[in-house]
């Protein structure tokens, strides 16, 4: 009977922090802006002016406030290489010009959680916490914040060696459509169904 009180404390204890994990850190206001909820991301705000099609882009490197169970070096690298293909993907241009528009951002959260206890609950997950601004010059474009949570689908036992880094990826590629959707279909009639 005692046995049974002691995992059913543990196993208490087990969903707790797990349920703790989940909640990542609100991005803080962006300054100048005012963002309103958007349709892919959570939440954006858009210079009436700005023409994303007619633009060439610069793509800096996103500062990463908190790394969890994975290396800031390599989230971000990994930021680059897959916006880099969302935007080449899209039709949109990267490359230094005169009057080129500057994408950067702050990672606030990014985590693979999960993987030391995948042989009790089955799964791990991803969560993405970033915030970031479009800018020509001085003038901000357009601003966005967006939060992306991941999981895998329910496998007992060991975490597959890159298991974590494929999820982490995934979730930037979500972002990274979020992001272009955002900016791309801005006007477009909501899809039907």
């Amino acid at each position: 009977m005692r046995a049974l009180t002691c995992i059913a404390w543990l196993l208490l204890g087990i969903s707790m922090t797990g349920a703790v994990g989940c909640v990542t850190p609100r991005p803080a206001a962006l300054p100048g802006v005012t963002l309103q909820p958007g349709r892919f991301l959570e939440s954006f705000y858009r210079d009436p002016e700005f023409v994303p099609e007619r633009s060439n882009y610069v793509l800096e490197s996103f500062n990463v406030e908190l790394a969890v169970d994975m290396a800031s070096e390599t989230f971000q690298a990994m930021l680059r290489e897959e916006m880099g293909r969302a935007w080449d993907a899209n039709g949109l241009k990267l490359g230094a010009a005169e009057d080129a528009c500057r994408v950067s951002g702050t990672v606030h959260h990014v985590e693979v959680g999960g993987s030391r206890i995948r042989f009790l609950m089955g799964k791990i997950h991803a969560d993405l916490s970033i915030s970031g601004v479009i800018t020509r010059g001085e003038k901000t474009l357009f601003a966005f914040q967006d939060r992306i949570h991941l999981t895998t689908p329910v496998r007992p036992g060991r975490a597959a060696p890159k298991e974590g880094e494929l999820l982490v990826r995934r979730a930037v590629q979500e972002f990274a459509a979020h992001l272009l959707n955002e900016i791309l279909l801005q006007g477009l009639p909501p899809a039907e169904g």
